[in-house]
């Protein structure tokens, strides 16, 4: 009885065929895997677009009529999520120095909250934002403290371009509040002073009523 021979056609066929099935396969694999690959990446990345909150944090002074005023900025990646940037006096009218800190402002009794809301950045930011270490800071200044600090600042992230004018204005209209010395709501005590303040020259307050104090 003869034997039944298979066609080389035949045999290539399905040659072809087990290679297509085959290739079909590993394709449908390397897209199950870059898809998995990509969801992840999607989700790092959607961490790191998380914004930087930016802040002015004021505290009642320790000493003198001026509020005390630190940059603050938040974001969950940080370690504990804020670093505050301000300047503070070892002693009454000594010289200004300038003091990074990596806590959380409203963890200070004398912070006064809610904390003045400057808006938001992107966090590609954060590394342009290491300029501010490099501001200037006067050894002594009578007429500049930790609030023109902090308006330095303020007016650093603008330069950057990290904010335009009208985010500028509203964080400044924000701040301004705060700015200067303390103002006594008592309108008696206002009206009792001001017949002596007409006649005489205005003096510069003295160093220890204005004087600084730290977030600390």
């Amino acid at each position: 009885m003869p034997k039944h021979k298979t066609s080389k056609s035949s045999k290539s066929k399905g040659e072809e065929s087990s290679k297509r099935k085959s290739s079909k396969h590993n394709d449908d694999s390397k897209r199950h895997k870059h898809h998995k690959h990509s969801k992840s990446s999607k989700t790092e990345d959607q961490v790191e677009r998380e914004p930087l909150s930016l802040y002015c944090a004021v505290y009642t002074p320790r000493s003198g009529n001026y509020y005390h005023w630190a940059f603050a900025i938040y974001h969950p990646e940080f370690n504990p999520g804020w670093i505050i940037f301000e300047v503070t006096q070892q002693v009454d009218d000594g010289p200004f120095t300038a003091v990074v800190r990596e806590t959380d402002p409203r963890a200070s009794r004398r912070c006064l909250q809610p904390l003045t809301n400057l808006g938001q950045i992107h966090f590609d930011w954060v590394r342009p934002l290491s300029a501010i270490s490099d501001l200037p800071v006067p050894g002594e200044g009578a007429s500049w403290n930790c609030q023109d600090y902090v308006m330095d600042i303020w007016d650093t992230v603008l330069s950057l371009g990290a904010i335009d004018e009208y985010e500028w204005t509203q964080g400044r209209n924000g701040m301004m509040t705060y700015y200067g010395p303390i103002q006594d709501d008592e309108e008696d005590y206002e009206e009792e002073d001001q017949e002596e303040e007409d006649q005489e020259e205005r003096q510069p307050l003295s160093a220890e009523f204005i004087s600084d104090s730290g977030s600390d």
